[in-house]
């Protein structure tokens, strides 16, 4: 029975929690039960922030968009949303959410660790840094303790003073950056170690709680690359050069750490519509055969007819799937991974 529980979609499972007392003690509380089922069957998809409702849209990456089925969407309530204050969604990582909540002026922030799926989530102690400046930067998990990290520090400050929160401990510890940190957007998750790309790549090494610098591709005439990414296990690399005309290059580092071993893989399409101004473009998920982009397209040179979509471009072919959005409706997508895994 749990052998057949376990290849199941964590939407069929919840459900099933009602079957009987040993199923729920199974499902939501069994850790080796959840690490087998998010081995065995996990589903990517895309969560929504809604602006004004301040919920979120589960969306299904893998299906065919083509087909327009929408009955794998779902709308997810956030356990802890507080009246008056901002909620935002930063990270993910094992179908785990990583979440900020603030007041307008972000004098008070509080950080939570949630599971979409089950509704179980935690905050954290008392992040030690001084408001507004303070962001979270990263959130990734140590195979080897169990432990989940969260990274934040003081953005645009000329303090490197950095801190990074352990679920073991419970507690945070402060560490130094050997180089201001210039981007508060998402550090990316690859080799349990978070990526931000500057003029190069700022790693922090999860394991040892240390930073370092790595390479970027050897650069091409006009290589302009802002956004990395995780295929596969590899950290991966976005080269924006030829966006203009409706490509994006897709570059992995076969070996960790090694800037000779970067290897452009993908070319990927995203419009085929001329001629066009790319105002915005993000990846937001890499998966096995497409990646998926966020992407605002402008037809007129003064920006005023401008518009959203979603993107998931094939790997191996000059092939792409759009689904418009509203921008006004959503304020920010992160991608993640279904999953029943929770603290500890």
């Amino acid at each position: 029975m749990v052998q057949i529980l376990q290849r199941l979609p964590v939407k069929s499972l919840i459900r099933f929690t009602s079957v009987s007392k040993r199923w729920r003690l199974i499902i939501l509380s069994d850790p080796n039960f959840a690490k087998s089922q998010f081995q065995q069957s996990r589903s990517r998809r895309v969560l929504c922030l809604d602006r004004k409702e301040s919920e979120f849209d589960s969306r299904d990456m893998e299906m065919p968009w083509s087909t327009g089925e929408s009955s794998t969407d779902r709308k997810l309530s956030c356990p802890f949303k507080q009246p008056g204050y901002n909620l935002n969604a930063l990270f993910s990582c094992n179908g785990l959410v990583c979440a900020a909540l603030s007041d307008r002026n972000w004098t008070d922030l509080d950080i939570y660790l949630w599971n979409p799926s089950t509704q179980f989530f935690k905050k954290l102690p008392g992040a030690p840094l001084r408001f507004p400046f303070t962001r979270c930067y990263g959130f990734g998990y140590l195979s080897a303790t169990g432990d989940y990290r969260v990274l934040i520090g003081n953005f645009c400050t000329l303090n490197n003073n950095h801190h990074i929160f352990s679920s073991n401990t419970n507690s945070w510890k402060s560490i130094q950056s050997p180089l201001p940190v210039q981007r508060d957007d998402q550090w990316i998750l690859s080799n349990e170690a978070l990526h931000s790309v500057e003029k190069e790549i700022l790693a922090f090494d999860l394991n040892h709680d240390k930073f370092q610098t790595m390479p970027l591709p050897d650069p091409e005439p006009g290589q302009y690359i802002r956004e990395l990414g995780d295929f596969r296990g590899c950290l991966c690399a976005f080269d924006y050069k030829n966006q203009c005309i409706g490509f994006i290059d897709l570059w992995v580092m076969k070996e960790y750490n090694v800037g000779e071993s970067w290897t452009k893989f993908f070319t990927l399409k995203i419009f085929d519509l001329q001629p066009m101004v790319v105002l915005y473009l993000r990846p937001i998920m890499v998966m096995e055969t497409s990646t998926i982009l966020e992407i605002e397209l402008s037809n007129d040179r003064r920006l005023i007819d401008t518009e959203f979509k979603l993107i998931k471009s094939c790997h191996k072919e000059e092939k792409f799937e759009t689904h418009e959005i509203s921008r006004k409706m959503y304020a920010k997508m992160i991608g993640y991974e279904e999953s029943l895994l929770w603290l500890g």
